[in-house]
């Protein structure tokens, strides 16, 4: 998982699973993210390296590749996605979703896209905010619920697939809990 706040240095290590075309005999290894070259060994099993050399790239979703050599030939293979999240912003991102999301997908990639969907889907179905308002707790926590309810229909059979970024999800339409959260149903008064 790669997912920093815009504002870190980071430091961790990575460790991804070996590609099968690291087995080229000489080959060489190195980390290929956001138009940038990390050092990585591989050592049969992984590849690994560090973070620390990574100058983080603006607010967004960036692949990373495992960039094989070996003489004059070079391939790329997708690993994983890093994410770089604004601090400000009040929405879910993949570092906060896992707090409250036991289950949550592992690649960083996948569940910022699901919750940049939820999202969407949430400013769309509910009532306009006024500029400057802070994101209200139901909208949030709406989007979080759309997010693994997405996550599960992609998991399961059905009719309505979209490709996004590689990867086949179910569409499902608002659930009725996720639409009560957003818009919640208030009592009216009637007088007969």
């Amino acid at each position: 998982m790669a997912s920093f706040l815009a504002s870190d240095s980071p430091v961790a290590d990575f460790d991804y699973d070996e590609p099968a075309a690291v087995d080229i005999v000489d080959a060489t290894v190195a980390l290929d993210v956001a138009g940038q070259t990390l050092p990585a060994e591989a050592d049969g099993q992984a590849v690994r390296g560090s973070w620390s050399t990574l100058d983080l790239p603006a607010v967004g979703r960036y692949p990373v590749y495992v960039l094989v050599a070996s003489g004059e030939r070079t391939q790329r293979v997708l690993v994983d996605w890093l994410v770089v999240v604004d601090p400000a912003d009040e929405w879910y991102n993949a570092i906060t979703a896992r707090l409250d999301w036991a289950g949550a997908p592992e690649p960083d990639g996948i569940i910022a896209r699901l919750l940049e969907v939820a999202r969407e889907q949430v400013e769309e179905y509910g009532p306009n905010l006024p500029a400057g308002t802070p994101v209200p707790e139901r909208y949030r926590s709406a989007q979080l619920v759309q997010a693994r309810n997405t996550w599960n229909a992609s998991l399961t059979n059905g009719d309505a697939q979209v490709d996004v970024g590689g990867f086949v999800v179910n569409v499902r339409p608002l659930d009725w809990a996720v639409k009560q959260l957003i818009r919640p149903l208030t009592a009216t008064k009637a007088v007969g």
